[in-house]
């Protein structure tokens, strides 16, 4: 019989779903969070965060990578280990297993799609989507 734990929703964030927060001024986590219930569990591919920290620093970059890393510890935002080679990788592998995957990245997307995964992505620029 599955527990409680094992029926909370569980979504894994991309990198540009992170820098979005910044960029285009949505806060995903709270957004998300309305979607799914307080119950939901967010989480990031250890990968996603070291891609993350890695960014080219560019000046508009650099504030949206602070804000972004500023969320996900204000947010508690899990950084979990996968077993994968790089972050999109990470992402589907989690996505096989059940997880929602946030991400704006169309070739990740339809990769997840490939195999029925679930996919959650911003409408409009403003709206987060269940594609």
């Amino acid at each position: 019989m599955p527990t409680q734990l094992q029926n909370r929703p569980r979504i894994v964030f991309d990198t540009n779903m992170l820098l979005a927060i910044q960029q285009l001024h949505i806060d995903v986590f709270s957004e998300t969070k309305k979607m799914f219930g307080a119950k939901a569990e967010l989480l990031i591919p250890k990968q996603v965060f070291e891609e993350l920290r890695n960014i080219d620093k560019g000046e508009g970059v650099k504030r949206a990578v602070r804000i972004a890393l500023d969320e996900i510890k204000r947010c508690g935002v899990k950084i979990v280990d996968v077993d994968a080679s790089n972050a999109d990788s990470a992402i589907a592998k989690m996505a096989m297993e059940g997880c929602f995957a946030a991400s704006n990245d169309a070739v990740l997307r339809k990769r997840i799609k490939g195999f029925a995964g679930k996919v959650i992505y911003l409408r409009q620029r403003r709206f987060l989507e269940i594609g």
